[in-house]
């Protein structure tokens, strides 16, 4: 049923904001009369979320303030405070306005009488699945301030790691663009020169050469193209980034690379039993927890192997069992998640997975980081040695011919 905001004068002829449910605009009318609230306003809730979060002009709540206010939130209702109570502080307290907007549309929400998880469920662009599982499972088993705690902490280090692995690749990155800046720069600007001052005394057979010169010359002439090619293709890769499908065709693809197999690898174990262990610890039974990390998979093929690992526990079989039929995890891993399952700890044991393998994860990233970073120096300047060497060639040339 369509949800609708109003703002309406009760008995008292006070200011009233709040949500009602009814099937048509004007089926609001005579519900808030039935409440004794006169309406003065009424507009579609739905429209009025699209505008506030979806504007690509609007700024929204970062994941990092999310998470913030997950923590605050836990506080204060660990400390007795009521739901509908600690949002509109938080709302009155939230130092970024975006912030401060959400809190005041969750309690809104939750004085029309839905719950914390259906209203966090309404912003699903800003709350993961896995977020409103959580806290429904919390809200019926009574421990809503412990499972904050355990959301926001566990946001928290999957923020670290994002950070992490994206300062890992930055650095590479840097070096490869400073790089191909470094030859550009040669190209267009020094070879140049060295082909006016060998104007008339270039041999035919130099084929390297001709290569060098026919190559900077190319740069030169189409130098918009190549700068619009250049602006176009960091266009498509920044759209491409936030399709699901062409990221994980992107980390299939990365998988397969022997030096980064093995980083990709960690960060899948890291992600699913991370998830795994706070979802169980939460309440949620194990095939919700694995359909909502179907959603958490980068690519497509680890997502086809979770769904087969979900047909296989609804079956009858144990985790552990249907994991070893897929290659989704190490095997130490599984072999780990069994001992949780015999012991009935399986989310301490996923956790404590988790924090081991993050452990690899780092420190694959920094060998890989010292490694790609001295391969692309030693790349690149061999490619400026060997055209150097090729003009240096050329004037011996020259000088020869003179003597």
């Amino acid at each position: 049923m369509p949800r609708f905001k109003y703002r309406a004068l009760d008995a008292s002829g006070q200011m009233v904001i709040g949500f009602i449910d009814a099937p048509s605009n004007e089926a609001v009318a005579p519900e808030l009369e039935k409440i004794s609230y006169l309406p003065i306003e009424i507009a579609d809730a739905a429209d009025e979320a699209r505008s506030s979060f979806r504007n690509p002009f609007a700024r929204a709540p970062t994941s990092e303030g999310i998470t913030g206010i997950t923590e605050d939130l836990a506080t204060l209702v660990k400390g007795g405070v009521t739901l509908d109570r600690a949002l509109l502080i938080l709302s009155e307290t939230g130092t970024r306005p975006p912030v401060s907007r959400l809190m005041l549309e969750l309690h809104r929400s939750i004085s029309s009488g839905h719950s914390l998880a259906e209203s966090v469920a309404g912003h699903p662009e800003l709350f993961p699945r896995t977020y409103a599982k959580m806290v429904e499972a919390a809200e019926l088993g009574g421990t809503l301030d412990e499972t904050l705690r355990v959301v926001a902490h566990e946001r928290r280090r999957g923020e670290q790691l994002r950070r992490r692995i994206t300062s890992a690749l930055t650095y590479p990155a840097f070096l490869t663009v400073a790089a191909l800046g470094v030859l550009v720069f040669v190209l267009i600007s020094i070879i140049p020169e060295f082909e006016r001052a060998l104007a008339g005394f270039q041999q035919e057979g130099e084929q390297a050469n001709q290569f060098v010169f026919a190559l900077s010359r190319s740069l030169r002439a189409n130098a918009d193209l190549f700068a619009v090619s250049g602006i176009v293709f960091l266009s498509v890769l920044f759209f491409a980034s936030r399709s699901r499908a062409l990221r994980g065709f992107f980390m299939r693809m990365l998988g397969r690379v022997p030096g980064i197999r093995r980083v990709v690898g960690h960060e899948r174990t890291v992600v699913f039993c991370a998830t795994l262990g706070t979802l169980t610890h939460s309440g949620v039974d194990i095939t919700t927890a694995l359909r909502l990390i179907h959603d958490l998979m980068r690519d497509r093929r680890s997502a086809e192997k979770v769904d087969k690992v979900v047909t296989s526990v609804r079956q009858g079989h144990r985790l552990s069992e249907a994991l070893l039929e897929t290659d989704l995890l190490p095997v130490y891993a599984v072999h780990m998640l069994r001992v949780g399952e015999e012991s009935g700890q399986l989310h301490s044991a996923a956790l404590r997975i988790a924090g081991f393998y993050e452990a690899r994860l780092d420190r694959s990233l920094t060998r890989l980081t010292s490694i790609l970073g001295p391969a692309i120096i030693i790349l690149v300047s061999m490619l400026i040695a060997w055209l150097i060497i090729s003009v240096i060639t050329a004037l011996l040339s020259v000088n020869e011919l003179l003597l």
